[in-house]
């Protein structure tokens, strides 16, 4: 308790909570953001329906912040699920979707009534289609697909191949209130390889970090948020230890942590959150804290392919004497609505602060790089 206390007095005194207090402003003031044209958050909109849902709208309007939208046809798309989608956009509060052709007035087909039904029991979704709480681009240990290439400064080991698998899945969604939830499971394996070791025969396995457990996201307008509970195994390759005198550390511990995210703009995003560490086998301090913010273009380049994105991801610790762990990305995203929900990232890195590399937690570093990061 008295160590508790310490913490809290040495964090009100420092100089750290001035960057989550910013983005914290951020997030208060986000509700009184003026509302965009119409017209652009009508053409924003069509955007996405084609883009991230892959159906051809006939035709859509907004006015006091309802979006009403005409689509040919819905495939496998409850309607909901599509007013969901557009709901992410700030400045559209509600969505109606109906479905027609081009001179004619919206007409629902047994057909798509039934569509729309489907996958649902009891008013909960089965299997949500839409993302309610956005993956974070910059943050390190981030469930998602990707591969970087990252060249260290000041260690002794000096390239660094990355190779990420996971991802977020939702199970089951539905409304509350005016807003929306889903619950469902997270999965993740980070590992970084020591490339170009002349000495090897082989890019040794440095560090593999093993992610597990469960979500519950809600998104209600512009803001939403993500509670997850999840266990962490970390563990040194069996090359790595063969030609280094290393000493392991049992990094494993359960934790969990909330987010809270504003679409401040249609091109900014903030967060802010926090979490603790409940079970560790190495009595590790517990509270950590984490904040950000996300930039995307507003337009999509070649032919609405190509969007540039920047993101930055601030973290600190109790067990790191919260030193503040930066990471940096930005880069391109290529979108297409043939790809539907998939999005291909192609980013620069640069990272400064102690090692996500479970069993290296203790070591500064800093690198830079490039890679490609996968989002479904």
């Amino acid at each position: 308790m008295k160590r508790t206390v310490r913490t809290l007095r040495w964090l009100c005194s420092s100089r750290l909570w001035r960057a989550p207090l910013a983005l914290a402003l951020a997030l208060a003031t986000a509700a009184t953001a003026t509302p965009d044209d119409d017209r652009y958050l009508a053409g924003y909109a069509a955007a996405v329906i084609e883009r991230d849902l892959g159906l051809h709208v006939v035709s859509i309007e907004v006015h006091d912040g309802v979006a009403s939208v005409v689509v040919e046809s819905l495939g496998d798309q409850p309607a909901e699920r599509v007013a969901e989608a557009l709901v992410w956009i700030h400045g559209i509060q509600r969505a109606e979707v109906s479905v027609g052709t081009a001179g004619t007035g919206p007409e629902a087909t047994a057909e798509e009534d039934a569509s729309a039904d489907a996958g649902d029991v009891d008013g909960i979704d089965l299997l949500p289609r839409i993302e309610l709480f956005a993956p974070l681009i910059a943050d390190p240990r981030w469930p998602h697909i990707g591969v970087a290439y990252r060249r260290y400064f000041d260690d002794s080991v000096k390239n660094v191949g990355s190779v990420d698998f996971g991802e977020t899945f939702a199970l089951l969604g539905g409304p509350v209130g005016s807003g929306r939830w889903e619950f469902g499971i997270l999965g993740g394996v980070f590992s970084i390889f020591d490339l170009f070791d002349l000495s090897a025969d082989s890019s040794d396995l440095i560090n593999t970090d093993f992610w597990g457990g469960i979500s519950l996201s809600g998104r209600k307008d512009w803001l939403s948020g993500q509670i997850r509970v999840y266990h962490q195994s970390s563990h040194l390759g069996d090359e790595f230890l063969l030609h280094n005198d290393v000493k392991r550390v049992n990094v494993s511990y359960e934790g969990a942590d909330l987010l809270l995210s504003a679409d401040v703009r249609t091109w900014l995003r903030v967060y802010l959150g926090g979490g603790g560490i409940f079970h560790s086998t190495s009595n590790l301090d517990p509270f950590s804290i984490q904040a950000g913010a996300e930039l995307q273009s507003p337009v999509a380049y070649l032919s609405g392919i190509v969007r540039p994105i920047a993101a930055f991801d601030y973290q600190s610790a109790e067990q790191l004497d919260w030193h503040e762990n930066i990471s940096v990305a930005a880069g391109f995203q290529i979108e297409s609505p043939r790809l539907s929900r998939v999005r291909l990232q192609i980013l620069g890195e640069f990272f400064t602060g102690n090692s996500p590399d479970g069993q290296f937690f203790v070591h500064r570093i800093k690198y830079a790089g490039i890679g490609a990061h996968i989002h479904f």
